[in-house]
């Protein structure tokens, strides 16, 4: 049952995918033993508590007239001594989540990006489908002409999702049995960090993990999951036959604009919110939710989220895993990843989609403010993040490039404008496990 909250007037709010991400990444932290020590003059203030001289910072989710916002709030004791307020910051609307924690500045980015992805996919490396569990395969020797499979998850993500999905329905439990029948215990999944490290670098740990595999390789991606195996495709000579990639940013997303990134976050908050109050299963909304709430722990100093000052989003370059998404024409690892024809050219094979949500519903009435169907209010254009058809994640245009001249022509599932089908559960519709049951060898 979700924990929903309703605030004045008129977003809903649920607590749950904000609880689920506080206890996977320890965003709240606990205040120190032994608060800041503040001058004499500051304590003697009229007003003063103890609180003030509480030295953590946070980030909250504020309700700005139907919108869910991140805001960075400073330290107390910083705030006390009035640097925050000539910084721009500010706050607004009702406060509906709040993360105290240990203040993060740019000196400390990389390191938190690494030990985020850690807790993201705590089982980084090639794992095994082995007795219904995946389990560690460092190193796989497998001599023969027989097939193996390979799977490839997506940004904020790890390999438990794709189990997770198919073993939710009738239709996935029969993909994975048939895929159990074509590759018996050659089923892989290839666990990467997303945020910390380039798709290009993914793609080279993961071609070091599978020269043991003598046999040809299918892969199914997902997602940035998609940017890993086209650079594994680049640059290896690796037998892949067949690759099929789902809602994959090929030619970048403009969810990791330089220019938007702010508000990405701030998107992503609302679509989980808006997902866990349509009662939609866990596995489809932590990703979001946790995603956007470990970068706004991350990057809420950098980016100043909630700050009235107009700054341009750079600090995405700051996130590799994101600067290599970019949906821009100056995006040098998408030039380069399309230069020249990849050393293997398999069968390709698309899947995509166009989400659109029902807008009378009160949790995706912000939806407008995020995407730009054609005409769109100057007033609110700060907030575009999607200039045209989406998954919600990623450009639907985005996820059909080949390069100029293309690699090669794909088999394209697309389903269109759909109300159900979104970036996070395309393994949970039937439509595209008929699909991706009908391209594996026993289909």
């Amino acid at each position: 049952m979700n924990a929903v909250v309703t605030t004045g007037d008129p977003l809903p709010f649920s607590a749950d995918p904000w609880a689920a991400a506080d206890a996977r990444l320890g965003l709240r932290e606990p205040a120190p033993s032994q608060a800041v020590a503040l001058p004499i003059s500051m304590r003697r203030r009229r007003g003063f508590t103890p609180s003030m001289a509480d030295p953590r910072a946070s980030v909250s989710l504020r309700d700005d007239d139907g919108v869910l916002r991140w805001n960075y709030e400073p330290p107390a004791a910083q705030v006390l001594r009035g640097r925050s307020r000539r910084a721009g910051w500010f706050g607004f609307g009702d406060v509906l989540q709040r993360f105290e924690y240990d203040d993060i500045g740019p000196n400390r980015i990389t390191q938190s990006l690494v030990a985020l992805d850690a807790k993201l996919t705590p089982h980084q490396g090639l794992r095994q489908w082995v007795g219904g569990a995946l389990v560690p395969a460092p190193a796989p020797q497998l001599d023969g002409a027989q097939p193996a499979l390979l799977l490839v998850h997506g940004t904020f993500s790890n390999s438990d999702m794709w189990f997770d999905q198919l073993r939710a329905t009738p239709a996935g439990l029969a993909l994975l049995a048939q895929w159990q029948q074509a590759y018996g215990e050659r089923i892989f999944a290839f666990d990467h960090p997303t945020l910390s490290v380039a798709p290009w670098l993914n793609a080279l740990d993961l071609q070091r993990a599978l020269r043991g595999i003598a046999g040809p390789i299918d892969i199914v991606c997902h997602s940035r999951g998609g940017l890993v195996a086209s650079w594994l495709l680049r640059l290896a000579p690796v037998r892949v036959r067949r690759a099929v990639f789902v809602g994959s940013p090929l030619g970048g997303t403009s969810l990791a604009s330089p220019y938007r990134l702010r508000a990405a976050l701030d998107m992503l908050a609302n679509i989980a919110n808006a997902l866990s109050l349509a009662g939609q299963a866990a596995s489809t909304v932590f990703p979001l939710a946790a995603g956007a709430a470990g970068l706004a722990k991350v990057l809420g100093k950098t980016l100043q989220l909630g700050s009235a000052l107009p700054l341009a989003d750079a600090a995405v370059v700051l996130v590799p895993g994101l600067a290599s998404q970019q949906r821009t024409t100056d995006n040098a690892e998408t030039r380069a990843l399309f230069a020249d024809r990849w050393l293997v050219q398999p069968t390709f094979a698309v899947v995509s989609a166009d989400f659109e949500p029902n807008l009378d519903e009160p949790a995706w009435k912000f939806w407008t403010r995020f995407r730009n169907p054609g005409l769109q209010l100057a007033a609110l254009g700060a907030d575009i993040v999607f200039p045209g058809a989406n998954d919600l994640v990623v450009d639907t245009e985005s996820m059909s490039f080949f390069g100029e001249p293309a690699q090669g022509k794909p088999q394209v599932l697309s389903l269109g404008k759909t109300a159900t089908t979104f970036h996070t559960n395309y393994f949970s519709d039937a439509a595209v496990l008929k699909f991706i049951a009908g391209l594996s060898p026993a289909g």
